[in-house]
């Protein structure tokens, strides 16, 4: 099974002052930088999702071997992004995440390649019922259409995508906590109080 992982880096970073969230630095390290390492160690081929040619000329200076890919897509959020990196991608299954999520696991990560084998995807569910479908495995050819419909339906939810694949996986965070105890893999970055919090977190980082 050839696995490919797609970088969702289109968003404007409104609540950062439309600081760009994957060129922050964490330990030396920009979040797209950091994000790129780990996957690295898991998946066959790494695909970054950018909203357009600006972007793309500005994160080719920190990445090597990875396909930047514009959104075709326009003002439809993450689905624009993971519609165009799905065309794009190799993979048979295709792990997605946010840019700004500084402490993804490898581990964590195969675990979800694993539990997606057989099924239309693979999506880590909290205990009161939330979803992370940015942190999450996608059979390639099942989810293109179902992102292709919601978009046609103005519907830029990720979940509505998610609710037209008949077999979906959710995987209970308890299973998870197997690996990562303190789930910190689903920590990311929306404001600078947020960024000032993953900081001071520098101790869970498990690199």
């Amino acid at each position: 099974m050839q696995r490919s992982g797609l970088i969702l880096a289109g968003g404007k970073g409104t609540r950062l002052g439309e600081r760009e969230k994957a060129l922050l630095t964490y330990k030396d390290k920009t979040l797209l930088e950091k994000t790129i390492d780990v996957l690295g160690t898991v998946v066959d081929e790494v695909i970054i999702s950018v909203r357009d040619q600006r972007q793309q000329e500005a994160f080719s200076k920190y990445v090597l071997n990875v396909k930047l890919l514009c959104d075709e897509h326009q003002e439809t959020g993450p689905l624009g992004g993971m519609l165009e990196g799905m065309r794009g991608a190799s993979g048979n299954y295709v792990f997605v995440v946010a840019c700004d999520m500084p402490f993804i696991r490898s581990d964590v990560i195969s675990f979800l390649f694993n539990e997606a084998v057989g099924h239309d995807a693979a999506i880590p569910m909290w205990n009161d019922g939330r979803k992370e479908p940015l942190h999450s495995v996608y059979k390639r050819e099942r989810v293109i259409p179902a992102i292709e419909r919601s978009i046609q339906q103005d519907d830029y939810c990720v979940m509505a995508a998610v609710s037209q694949l008949p077999d979906v996986s959710f995987v209970n965070m308890d299973r998870i906590q197997f690996m990562d105890r303190e789930l910190v893999s689903f920590s990311n970055i929306n404001t600078p109080a947020d960024l000032e919090q993953i900081i001071k977190k520098g101790a869970y980082d498990h690199e």
